[in-house]
């Protein structure tokens, strides 16, 4: 029987688009079992809008009994429109009851097209396992081009974690120097300008490997329109400031997305170069932990990602009790 790839529109409550999501959770939880990311359509559409990004969604669609045709593969190409709009995102997954049939290399060479056809010359994305060494995705990866650009360790953190051990473990910034501030699920307006710079500063002083991207472009504004606006993600930031100047220095954030509500990522965590080898990265961290389990107790598990060259940070998350549970590939290729 012969596949065919379609273009569709995800809609919340729309079983087309609900079937859509579950071939990519399928394909996680083959990879990942217990430890699999969800998702839920909803998050999914209020993303694109917070960052710039415009999405094309995919499925690959073989028939069935009596005609009825079931999705076995599914993609979205991811297009940046405010910096960086040269490179672009796919998220690929294929069903692992139709895998190794030629099914992803079909949906691939679509969305490639597709980012061609949108002015698009490069693409930068990112495959996980939890093995070192790499799955059936690596190798799909390498044979359809792509070049290895870094390499991520993905540690997790059970919770809840006893108080006095991350008592223990406060470094105690000396409060003359720097103070820890905690906002719940909006940023207070006051930061939003000092916010701005620590993003700016995230996009060039982050590790990326073999590959160069443009500084992305922030403002109080784009800061306002990603945190503080309605969302179905729940967020909490800790930061540091700097007492003799009141600005800010240091932040890390947690994110809870409705379709996974017992995980909380740890996404961005930034020390300004300046101001780092005062601990203020472990505090931010412990201050976040603590708000998490006050904010948050059915959250079960913190999960984070680091480049593998990023010793300091992956040290950081080992005193606090992280471990590693994956190994995550990021990827370029030239269209």
């Amino acid at each position: 029987m012969s596949m065919q790839v379609k273009e569709i529109e995800l809609a919340v409550g729309d079983p087309a688009s609900e079937a859509w999501l579950e071939v990519h959770h399928a394909a996680n939880r083959a990879v990942w079992g217990e430890g699999t990311s969800r998702t839920s359509i909803e998050e999914i559409l209020d993303i694109a809008p917070r960052r710039h990004e415009v999405r094309r969604t995919f499925v690959v669609l073989q028939p069935g009994a009596h005609g009825a045709e079931g999705p076995v593969a599914a993609a979205q190409t991811i297009r940046r429109t405010r910096e960086n709009v040269d490179t672009a995102g796919v998220w690929l997954s294929v069903h692992p009851d139709h895998q190794r049939q030629g099914i992803g290399s079909l949906l691939l060479a679509r969305c490639e097209q597709s980012l061609r056809d949108d002015g698009c010359t490069r693409i930068h994305e990112h495959s996980g396992a939890p093995v070192e060494q790499g799955d059936a995705a690596t190798g799909f990866a390498r044979a359809s081009g792509y070049r290895q650009t870094l390499l991520d360790l993905r540690q997790d953190l059970a919770l809840p974690v006893d108080d006095a051990a991350l008592t223990a473990l406060d470094p105690g910034p000396d409060d003359t120097a720097y103070v820890i501030e905690t906002a719940v699920d909006a940023l207070p307006e006051e930061w939003l300008e000092d916010r701005a710079v620590l993003a700016r500063r995230m996009s060039t002083d982050a590790p990326s490997g073999d590959i160069d991207l443009d500084e992305e472009d922030w403002d109080a504004e784009r800061v306002r329109q990603q945190w503080n606006t309605p969302s179905p993600i729940w967020a909490l930031e800790s930061v540091a400031r700097h007492v003799p100047t009141g600005r800010l220095v240091a932040f890390t954030d947690l994110l809870v997305r409705p379709g996974q509500p017992d995980l909380a990522i740890q996404s961005d965590t930034l020390v300004l170069r300046e101001h780092r080898g005062h601990a203020l990265g472990l505090a931010v961290k412990l201050a976040n932990l603590r708000a998490l389990q006050r904010e948050r107790p059915d959250v079960r598990t913190v999960r984070t990602w680091n480049a593998d060259t990023n010793t300091h940070m992956v040290a950081i998350n080992e005193r606090i009790g992280f471990v590693v549970t994956g190994w995550t590939r990021e990827w370029a290729k030239e269209l």
